[in-house]
């Protein structure tokens, strides 16, 4: 007996099929209709969106003046409200006017870490958090900025991030740990490499280099001088016991 159906007997075991489940099978192809059009809307709706930021970003930042407090007031309130790359970049240019011409670094400070929330690159994140730590800096919270520079994971910034890791234990008298940190930022640092295994380094810039060098040498001589200093200390305080002893000592033996 043959089990191969003939083609009039397909035909109708399509037509029996299709008339059980034209409606799902309707409902599938308007779902799919709907879900490839709606996506189309939806990325064709965020250019729209991202090319309008854009424009208002670039008015924004033509129209920023420090003796006029609305435009950098307007500049926060579009890094607040956007939801594109531009409320990033609106809230980094806003913290660099607060610090440069403001000089007002708790606002900054605020503005960059929001900047934190509002982003997965690393590369940003490694950017503002050196500018937190630049500023905790400035106000003397020493101990936050060691904190902040903890944070950067970008390898490329390693001479920056030990140049002010440097000035930070130069600030705390801690001249070892301000050598250490200014060694290695000037030393070349590993970066990830290729697929062919290709090792790039990171170095400071030129100006950079020689800052650090100058810095360096200032350190190791107030570390050799601290290190002088408390040797000398312990010598006298050792000398110090020392005669205690042999006074106690001689004391005994004259009772």
């Amino acid at each position: 007996m043959s089990h191969q159906l003939s083609g009039e007997e397909q035909f109708s075991e399509i037509k029996e099929f299709l008339a059980k489940n034209w409606k799902i099978i309707v409902a599938v192809i308007v779902i799919g209709l709907l879900a490839f059009y709606g996506w189309r809307y939806w990325q064709s709706h965020k250019l729209a969106k991202t090319i309008e930021s854009s424009d208002r970003y670039e008015q924004l930042i033509a129209n920023l003046d420090k003796n006029n407090p609305d435009s950098i007031n307007e500049l926060v309130s579009f890094a607040e409200s956007d939801d594109t790359i531009y409320s990033v970049f609106a809230n980094l240019k806003a913290a660099k006017f607060y610090v440069e011409e403001i000089k007002d670094y708790p606002k900054a400070e605020k503005l960059l870490t929001d900047t934190l929330s509002k982003t997965d690159s690393e590369i940003i994140k490694s950017i503002s958090y050196i500018r937190i730590a630049k500023i905790q800096y400035q106000l003397e919270r020493y101990q936050d900025t060691l904190a902040t520079l903890s944070k950067v994971t970008e390898k490329s910034w390693t001479p920056v991030v030990n140049d002010i890791r440097g000035d930070v234990y130069m600030k705390m008298n801690n001249y070892t740990e301000a050598v250490a940190a200014y060694t290695v930022a000037l030393t070349p640092t590993p970066v990830d490499g290729s697929d062919e295994n290709i090792v790039k380094a990171s170095l400071p810039t030129e100006q950079l280099d020689e800052n650090i060098k100058m810095k360096l040498n200032q350190a190791q001589y107030l570390k050799d001088k601290q290190q002088a200093e408390q040797e000398a200390e312990a010598a006298k305080e050792k000398a110090k016991q020392e005669a205690e002893a042999k006074k106690n000592a001689a004391q005994e033996n004259k009772n």
